[in-house]
């Protein structure tokens, strides 16, 4: 049985409570649709005095268990707040020993927008790379100077500490919680329901730790970020060589050292997965993505993209495209 937890706290807005609950909870339908099993998940939803709380408006969360029962979870929520977090951040203090338990038992947890703030009081992102909600970051960054933060990235990952910067990033997070529970096809199903829209892989869009970090070359981390960043431009390999101070020649052989691949072997790995990615999730026509990750020949692009996943672009929506919706 896979436990996910909800904590429960004054200011939390809604929708990062609830579009990840109803995320999982199609999950486990559609799972159990398919293999024709029973409930696999439980989401228990907590707060410390155990009494119901809510948002600015007239609508509140109810918990569904005592706050000791989120100890035993495999997945921690903590949402967004509106407002400045800090006076929640203080008053609920006693939050810290639950999450510094999950962090050393290496559950996950996910903290939506200034949720991070809670994962940053507890000493839990000391040293390590966190994002948190535009509005806030500054203060977030004055408030804990040892966190490396991210302004860039709209989600983080520290091992099992994950920072989703706004409710779309939590969307995406939660698709890959359920990839990691139910498997790619699960999680697909789920995308294609709730995020039929143009949207960023988790991977693709997330500052991951240790991602770049099996090489020590910071000027071609440097380079790889800016090329996630470019790939949808033409990129001129000269002129990006002396964005990083050196020639080609040294910008080529420095890139396949560390990476295993040329920069145009690796922005076309980019791009590829970026159409990957709207072939799925958009309705755009094949043209219309070409354009979209870079590539204005549509021949050249079909040609590439079969190359690379064994399949025309059309062939390739057909077989990832979600069902019909239906829940059991």
């Amino acid at each position: 049985m896979i436990s996910v937890g909800i904590l429960l706290y004054p200011q939390l807005l809604l929708s990062s409570v609830i579009l990840p609950a109803e995320m999982l909870r199609a999950a486990d339908n559609f799972y159990r649709a398919r293999q024709r099993s029973r409930q696999r998940m439980r989401i228990h939803i907590a707060s410390l005095d155990g009494e119901p709380t809510g948002g600015e408006g007239q609508i509140r969360l109810s918990p569904n268990c005592s706050v000791d029962k989120l100890a035993e979870v495999d997945l921690l929520y903590l949402p967004a707040m509106w407002r400045n977090p800090d006076p929640v951040v203080q008053q609920q203090q006693a939050i810290l020993p639950l999450l510094q338990s999950l962090a050393s038992a290496n559950r996950l947890i996910c903290a939506v927008g200034t949720g991070s703030c809670f994962l940053a009081e507890a000493g839990l992102l000391d040293g390590k790379p966190a994002t948190s909600h535009w509005h806030h970051i500054e203060q977030f960054a004055a408030r804990y100077p040892h966190v490396q933060i991210k302004k860039h990235h709209l989600i983080t990952r520290a091992g099992n500490l994950y920072c989703a910067g706004s409710i779309n990033s939590v969307a995406d997070l939660t698709g890959h919680f359920i990839e990691r529970f139910y498997g790619p096809g699960v999680a697909r199903e789920v995308n294609a329901h709730f995020s039929p829209e143009i949207r960023r892989s988790y991977r693709d869009s997330g500052y991951i730790e240790g991602e770049f970090n099996t090489h020590h070359d910071e000027v071609i981390i440097d380079a790889q970020q800016w090329l996630q960043q470019s790939y949808a431009e033409d990129v001129d390999f000269g002129q990006m060589a002396r964005r990083f101070s050196m020639s080609q020649r040294s910008l080529n052989r420095r890139f396949s050292q560390a990476t295993g691949l040329t920069p145009g072997k690796y922005l076309q790995q980019l791009r590829l997965n970026h159409a990957r990615e709207l072939l799925r999730n958009s309705n755009l026509s094949v043209a219309e993505i070409a354009s979209e990750v870079g590539y204005h020949d549509l021949g050249y692009f079909s040609t590439l993209f079969r190359r690379y996943m064994a399949q025309t672009p059309t062939g390739y929506r057909k077989s990832v495209r979600g069902k019909l919706f239906k829940l059991s």
